[in-house]
């Protein structure tokens, strides 16, 4: 028994002593938060007794009321509580240093009687004193049925009406006094009913032991013990949510579902069940489903920022960008120093098109939190779609150095190195990235502009070529090496690749403009202007189809339209501070003018 938990609550530290009707203990209240001591007698039930059964019922139902009643007659120890296990009913007493386990009676000798007994004894008399509650009665045809019974109920049994008739006769007293000696228990005991079977008790051991292997990191070693305890036991939802946990913990995530399903059934108020299956729905890809969950989780618990944050990753993912914006906005209302609501809601912001407001959240996730690398790899991201490459280095160096193991941030550094003219710095950042993870596709396409820009085209060819092994869909990667084929001179080569960025993303404009030069390469001019044309309406600020769109009009010598395109394009290269290609679509017009 030494270390055993009864009632989930008390935990044996030794034996002290026994008494007539069983043993007694010294355990810790483990749920206390000082794990106070306690003692604990132990008195063992008849297995059968119909009578005891609704006594025990009823005595146990008003257990707040029975021990208020008792603290108030300032007895010494204190009863603390009492509860039914295995067949044993147990007291709970206050530890009082040098109090004996027995007293001393007036002649100077142990009390013969087991003072569990006695205590049960005073909780009876109490019992017997107070009216039934109507929801603990019998129906009313029941006692119509049986007129002549006298075990009914708890008020209709004889012994009961003795104790509220001042006449009755004093052999029913002297029976009382008999059995509190603990020589007849099954009568005086028998108020008392297991109700917890055996097999209940062995699903307690168990739960318990699954429990303590999942805290040690043995998930499968504790789903055994957990699918023992349920099958022993099949209405704990504990059990269920625990091996819930367990399958959570090994992805197995279809599992998880199953068992956080069958806790809400059983208590269908539990927040944190609803909430772990929604983080299960959400880490399985259905972000709908997950969302359904933390909608409840925040029904139960409307103050739980967690809830709101989850649901918000989830709209997220299913780009709701404004619900997912309104929720990270409850978390930050609810724990304004949240530094994961800052950064996501600024990835929100950022995917709706505010930038600005994007970089902002992630300014004050980092005052939050100046170690979190994501949040300076966030900002870095947004500084660079701003068009601040130098600031989004700074930030991109700044992630770095808290988390080297970033090949992402590599990459990305790399990008802006490239926009910077850093061409070295920039192939040095793409060759750690591949370092740290070779299967990054965008790392070898950042690398392949890079070589492009210095006009080492194989190595650019090399790299461009295996971003499209490692991602066949990548179609920026098919247009950069449609580049680099059109710079080698292989022109149906580079239609070829500008064709296949289309076939993958019919909405990029890049790709258009680009397939419109190699057309006009190959003196297909209808199907330039075409592609400049459709480039322009899928970006009407793209200066380079203006520019191509204008050197094909003057190869058709349509002078008009040439100089409009061309006069945009020059505008357009100013605007995007490109001024090599202001340069160009000025020395254009003006041949044009002449």
């Amino acid at each position: 028994m030494i270390n055993q938990v009864l009632n989930n609550r008390y935990r044996i530290v030794k034996v002290l002593g026994s008494g007539t009707s069983g043993l007694i203990y010294l355990a810790a209240d483990i749920r206390h938060p000082d794990f106070i001591l306690c003692v604990l007698r132990q008195l063992k039930l008849p297995r059968q007794n119909s009578q005891a059964q609704t006594r025990l019922q009823f005595l146990l139902a008003r257990k707040t009321d029975v021990l208020e009643r008792l603290a108030q007659n300032h007895h010494s120890p204190e009863i603390l509580d009492y509860f039914v296990e295995d067949q044993k009913f147990y007291l709970v007493e206050e530890t009082l240093p040098g109090h004996p386990l027995n007293p001393v009676g007036e002649n100077g000798q142990h009390q013969s009687e087991d003072q569990g007994v006695l205590r049960l004894q005073e909780m009876l008399e109490m019992l017997r004193q107070t009216p039934e509650p109507v929801w603990e009665q019998p129906p009313r045809q029941a006692v119509a049925q049986q007129p002549g019974t006298d075990s009914e109920s708890l008020e209709r049994t004889p012994v009961t009406r003795s104790v509220q008739n001042p006449q009755t006769d004093q052999s029913r007293k002297l029976f009382w006094l008999t059995l509190a000696g603990g020589a007849v228990l099954m009568v005086v005991i028998g108020l008392v009913l297991l109700f917890q079977s055996q097999n209940q008790t062995k699903a307690k051991e168990f739960y318990n032991q699954g429990i303590e292997k999942l805290t040690r990191g043995d998930q499968r070693a504790a789903i055994k013990d957990l699918d023992q305890s349920i099958q022993l036991n099949p209405n704990e939802p504990l059990a269920y949510g625990n091996r819930g946990n367990a399958h959570y913990d090994l992805k197995a995530y279809k599992a998880a579902i199953d068992d956080y399903s069958q806790m809400i059934r059983l208590s269908p108020k539990n927040a944190s069940a609803y909430y772990n299956r929604g983080l299960a729905y959400y880490d399985m890809g259905n972000p709908k489903a997950a969302i359904e969950d933390f909608n409840q989780v925040i029904r139960l618990s409307a103050n739980d920022p967690e809830g709101y944050y989850k649901r918000g990753l989830a709209y997220y993912d299913m780009e709701d960008y404004k619900a997912a914006i309104e929720d990270f906005n409850e978390v930050i209302r609810l724990n304004p120093k949240n530094g994961d609501a800052y950064q996501s809601r600024g990835l929100a912001r950022s995917a709706a098109g505010y930038k600005q407001e994007a970089m902002e959240d992630y300014t004050q996730a980092i005052a939050l939190n100046p170690k979190d690398a994501k949040a300076y790899y966030s900002r870095g991201r947004a500084r660079f779609l701003l068009g601040d490459y130098a600031g989004a280095m700074e930030d991109y160096t700044q992630s770095i150095a808290l988390n080297p193991k970033d090949a992402e941030a590599y990459s990305n550094r790399c990008s802006a190195q490239l926009n910077l003219g850093a061409y070295r710095e920039a192939i040095a950042d793409c060759t750690q990235s591949i370092a740290l993870d070779p299967n990054k596709d965008s790392a070898y396409n950042n690398r392949c502009l890079t070589y492009f820009n210095l006009k080492d085209y194989q190595n650019a060819l090399k790299d461009c070529s295996q971003a499209i092994r490692l991602n066949p869909n990548n179609d920026t990667a098919y247009i950069n090496r449609g580049d680099i084929r059109r710079g080698l001179g292989d022109k149906p080569g580079a239609l070829e690749d500008y064709t296949q960025a289309i076939r993958l993303n019919s909405n990029s404009s890049v790709a258009y403009s680009s397939r419109g030069d190699a057309r006009r390469d190959l003196g297909d001019k209808p199907g330039a202007i075409k592609d400049y044309t459709d480039a322009i309406r899928l970006n009407p600020k793209n200066a380079f189809a203006y520019y191509g769109r204008g050197l094909t009009n003057a190869a058709l010598e349509n002078k008009p339209e040439a100089i409009e395109d061309l006069q945009q394009a020059a505008r357009l290269f100013l605007d995007n501070g490109r001024i090599a290609g202001y340069n160009d679509a000025q020395f254009q017009i003006k041949k044009l003018q002449q």
